[in-house]
């Protein structure tokens, strides 16, 4: 038995392209093999080895290393090391010869290889960036995507196998797949509580707890029933973009960010580590592995970090003394606190946390009548309850929720109203209880109340909401079951009320839900007539050609109008669709010619509009940033003249090229030119009243012509617009979403 005290600080040691033989400074990917060897790849310039002292560099001009940008790099169980490049396929190196696996000479599907995963029988698994997983056992091959398995993304990032030995795959875009060898299962931000589409990377800790990083999201834990997620909001991450995540063998939980530094989370205290409050050199962190007490980090501008005692001081104590800081001791809370580098969250446990799944209890309630008449009131109710529970219960996993379909018509069965898997899933829906023969709402209220209080905890979120349409015959007697169960067992009470028409109607409605124990919204959401708007623009026309020396801004360049129609909103952002009309004219001059070009044209586009930033803590309230892209056509005549007037090339007008005597300064009109662009710009409009908007636009069009200036040479012509506008809108009215974020 040996022991080790530690009576000073961690010793911070940098290996970069100053200081060592490493070739450049951007590190991927690092693995420490069985003889203690230290395996650098980088990007551009190979692999670097470091075997007791001694650097040796491997690339494509001094060995058979297929291509020298290193994505990956992993050794197996004999020690044979294995290198996944940025398009020169997977290479295998057993310390005498190399074996490069392509597509042109394998099973491999795709030649850029993101991650690679080496089990415990030999298997290497490869995670390919477009064509999916690659399993080869030595001598063949498997391929796994989208075509032919679970898969929903072929862009394979992380690969881990957990205790059980089911792989866990990250993708780009396609959220987090596990496979046990025969049965796959996908989770995604429409399915699960995952919170970004995005994975970096994954960790496995000794709990079989999954640790995953998200490029966006932050870091989501499944322990393969309940979810639990940390971010910048909840806990003390810096960077919410996560690279890699390593589980040292004390239970620790090192973080590396894209922008904010390595973070290491013990369980209950979070510690930032970055190159404001530490000496590490970068704060974009690529890579964490560690050789017994000595961690080492890779980063994308500055070579390897390897910090010894670090581990052991994260963990404290003596290092015989170290106890395993398991995952079952996560703690957080939703407050963040200002303490710029260590910040605790404490609560409860993060097995705790997933095994009260009932502690806060909510009910959806509708009528069947309701909406077996009308199928289109089925998609408003789930909608609406969808958008509550993600936006402003914003439920986890310690939520029970479920569902009752009561009928008030007799002929109406509440069976009949048939809810899908998928519907379910995205409410989160674990029980559906459907009220035989006619009911009231009183009724079903006192239903849905006593599934709430049938072994709830009262100190939870428990809530009944109930979406309806137009009016409730028996207010009076729900207005007091409401009242009694919130005075009584604090239940809140939300009303959903679509169509409700007239002030005595709503004023009865809203009465039943007592205040500031719940919420009342009167919903009449947009439809298909509703907001229009109209805009009228004027600005100038800049252009880029064969004569764009002189005067090639004109004002007015561009005089337009428009019809604008919003068809969505998502809370954070509306779209719309906008048809436009211009005239205009384009000029320009060089040397001793010039050109003018008259021109008009048509274009339809998809508008968005930022109603809100990412994170919904900032709105946008007078001024609204927007952007819009879109295809088109333009239709014109352009004349090109010298000097004295006279037209020397045209498209549009009946002319001799070149003929300056015979053209003149005049010619005749021929059909006109009508070409294709793309539009795309930004702008902003700024809220005078309800009814009119100043906006202002930078535009630019995607052409494929080099005839706009009647001069053709070997580079297409371009052209912009800088307008202002005004906008009048008519029969405004609100979507779901944002009548439900209030």
């Amino acid at each position: 038995m040996s022991s080790s005290l530690y009576a000073q600080d961690p010793i911070w040691d940098f290996v970069n392209t100053d200081n060592s033989e490493l070739p450049v400074a951007t590190v991927k990917c690092i693995t420490v093999d069985n003889s203690g060897a230290y395996w650098y790849g980088t990007y551009m310039g190979g692999v670097a080895v470091v075997r007791d002292g001694s650097w040796t560099i491997y690339n494509t001009s001094n060995s058979s290393l297929p291509h020298n940008y290193v994505n990956t790099i992993a050794h197996d169980k004999d020690n044979v090391i294995w290198i996944g490049t940025d398009g020169g396929g997977l290479a295998r190196f057993d310390g005498t010869d190399w074996v490069v696996y392509k597509t042109s000479n394998s099973g491999l599907p795709s030649n850029v290889i993101m991650s690679v995963y080496c089990d415990d029988n030999g298997t290497v698994w490869a995670g390919t960036y477009f064509g999916g997983l690659a399993k080869f056992d030595g001598e063949n091959w498997v391929v796994f995507n989208e075509e032919n398995s679970g898969l929903i993304s072929n862009k394979v990032i992380a690969i881990q196998k957990d205790s059980n030995n089911v792989m866990w795959l990250g993708t780009q875009g396609g959220g987090l797949a596990s496979f046990d060898g025969k049965n796959w299962n996908v989770y995604t931000e429409s399915n699960s509580k995952l919170p970004n589409d995005y994975i970096y990377s994954i960790a496995i800790d000794e709990d079989n707890n999954k640790w995953i990083g998200t490029g966006g999201g932050g870091i989501a834990i499944f322990n393969d029933v309940f979810w639990i997620v940390f971010n910048m909001e909840n806990s003390g991450l810096t960077d919410d973009n996560i690279r890699p995540i390593y589980v040292d063998k004390n239970g620790l939980k090192w973080i590396g960010t894209y922008i904010g530094g390595l973070n290491m989370f013990d369980g209950e205290t979070w510690t930032n580590y970055d190159s404001e409050n530490s000496i590490i050199p970068d704060d974009e962190i690529t890579y964490i592995t560690s050789d017994d007490d000595k961690l080492i980090i890779g980063t994308e501008r500055t070579g390897v970090v390897a910090v010894t005692g670090l581990m052991h001081e994260a963990a404290g104590g003596m290092a015989e003394d170290i106890t395993a800081v398991k995952a079952t001791q996560i703690m957080f809370d939703q407050n963040k606190t200002d303490e710029p580098a260590t910040i605790s969250k404490k609560t409860a446990p993060l097995d705790s946390l997933f095994e009260q799944s009932g502690e806060n209890k909510i009910v959806l309630v509708f009528d069947a009548a309701d909406v077996y008449f009308d199928k289109a009131r089925i998609n408003r109710y789930l909608n609406s309850f969808r958008i509550i529970l993600k936006q402003r219960e914003r439920i986890d996993a310690t939520y029970d929720v479920s569902m009752l379909v009561y009928s008030s018509n007799y002929d109406v069965d509440p069976k009949k109203v048939v809810l899908t898997d998928q519907q379910l899933k995205k409410l989160q829906v674990k029980k559906v209880t459907y009220l035989e023969g006619e009911s009231t709402f009183s009724k079903a209220l006192t239903e849905s109340y006593g599934i709430i209080k049938k072994d709830y905890n009262s100190e939870g979120n428990n809530h009944v909401i109930a979406a309806t349409y137009k009016f409730i015959r028996d207010d009076e007697v729900a207005k007091r079951i409401i009242q009694e169960n919130v005075d009584n067992n604090y239940i809140l009470f939300t009303l959903l009320a679509f169509d409700t028409k007239g002030w005595k109607m709503e004023r009865k409605m809203k009465e039943m839900v007592p205040k500031g124990k719940g919420y009342y919204y009167a919903l009449d959401p947009a439809t298909i007539k509703d907001n229009w708007s109209a805009t009228a623009q004027i600005g100038m026309s800049l252009f880029k050609g064969d004569m764009d020396v002189n005067s090639v801004i004109n004002f007015p360049g561009v005089i337009g109008v428009a019809l604008n129609k919003q068809v969505l909103s998502t809370g954070i952002f509306a779209g719309g669709v906008k048809g436009q009309f211009n005239l205009g004219k384009l000029q320009g001059s060089k040397s001793d010619y010039s050109f003018e070009n008259k021109y008009m044209e048509g274009s339809v586009t998809f508008q968005a509009i930022l109603n809100s930033w990412i994170n919904r803590n900032f709105r946008f309230e007078k001024l609204r940033p927007y952007a819009f892209a879109g295809v088109g056509f333009i239709s014109y005549r352009v004349v090109l003249r010298n000097g004295d007037g006279n037209v020397v090339d045209a498209f549009g007008y009946k002319v001799t090229p070149g003929d300056k005597l015979a053209n003149g300064p005049d010619p005749e009109k021929d059909k006109a030119v009508t070409e294709m662009i793309f539009p795309l710009g930004l702008g902003a409009n700024y809220k005078l009243n309800e009814k009119l908007f100043i906006e202002l636009e930078a535009s630019s069009r995607l052409i494929f012509s080099d005839k706009l200036d009647g001069k053709v040479k070997e580079r297409n012509d371009k052209y912009w617009f800088v307008t202002l506008g005004l906008t009048y809108k008519f029969n405004t009215k609100e979507f779901l979403p944002d009548l439900l974020n209030k």
